[in-house]
């Protein structure tokens, strides 16, 4: 088996697992797990080389942009709090545990790569919590804190992962600079976040062509993602206040065109 081939399947096992989750009363991404494990397990399926720098920037920015558009703002913004504390907060408390946990465990382990390893594991999938939510049939306001928390921790997660990484080779690591770092980084994101949503709302109104509208904001995530990163903030952060931006400021209810065209 090729990669190509590899791809076609991994694409197939995707579109199949969700009817199939429906039947046997299982969260998709469950299964999708399941497949993935046992095609890595099989000694004919072929070592996918991809390069670690184009994955975060290919696959983060469309995923975060497309949640955006699905969750509600006046739900987000009624559990802010919340939000705020289980994105930032517990994501701080849970990469502490993982590497006191893990320094204790491995002797001889460096606190930076204790702390890099937390923060891999801190932030859980947003995509499996809202989809076990809701099969369970949880209170909508606790499926909106899911919804919310699931888009904003990857932000802290990512952010002390650098910073950790940074401290793993320099050998040394603070946590006031790791907060120092983050505060900078989302300072940036949001800066970075809004003017390019701004910039984009006023082009989207020039355009006036859907199919063009559509293309621009296909682009857009890309661009917030690529920027902030440039410039040392939070890429994911940019993302989502770009993406918070348009869905507040370019909702038209009369856009018939523009809605069949996204």
């Amino acid at each position: 088996m090729d990669q190509m081939a590899l791809l076609i399947v991994l694409l197939l096992g995707a579109v199949l697992t969700v009817p199939l989750g429906d039947r046997l009363g299982l969260p998709s991404p469950v299964l999708m797990t399941i497949v993935g494990a046992v095609l890595a397990l099989l000694p004919f399926v072929p070592n996918v080389q991809v390069e670690p720098e184009f994955i975060l920037p290919l696959l983060l920015p469309p995923l975060l942009y497309a949640a955006v558009q699905r969750t509600s703002w006046r739900q987000f913004t009624a559990n802010l709090r919340p939000i705020l504390l289980l994105a930032v907060a517990l994501v701080f408390v849970t990469t502490a545990a993982v590497a006191a946990v893990a320094n204790a465990i491995v002797p001889g382990l460096p606190i930076a790569a204790a702390i890099a390893l937390g923060a891999l594991v801190a932030p859980p999938d947003p995509v499996a919590a809202t989809a076990v939510a809701g099969s369970l049939g949880l209170p909508r306001r606790l499926v909106s804190i899911l919804e919310g928390e699931g888009l904003f921790n990857d932000v802290t997660a990512i952010v002390l992962y650098h910073v950790a990484i940074a401290a793993a080779v320099s050998g040394t690591f603070s946590w006031p600079s790791a907060v120092g770092s983050l505060v900078l980084s989302a300072v940036v994101a949001l800066v970075v976040g809004l003017a390019l949503g701004w910039l984009t709302n006023k082009l989207m109104s020039l355009l006036g062509d859907a199919t063009l509208q559509i293309g621009l904001s296909l682009l857009v995530p890309f661009v917030s993602y690529v920027l902030a990163e440039e410039l040392h903030g939070s890429g994911v952060l940019a993302v989502l206040t770009t993406a918070l931006f348009l869905a507040t400021h370019t909702a038209d209810a009369d856009d018939v065109m523009g809605r069949l065209a996204g």
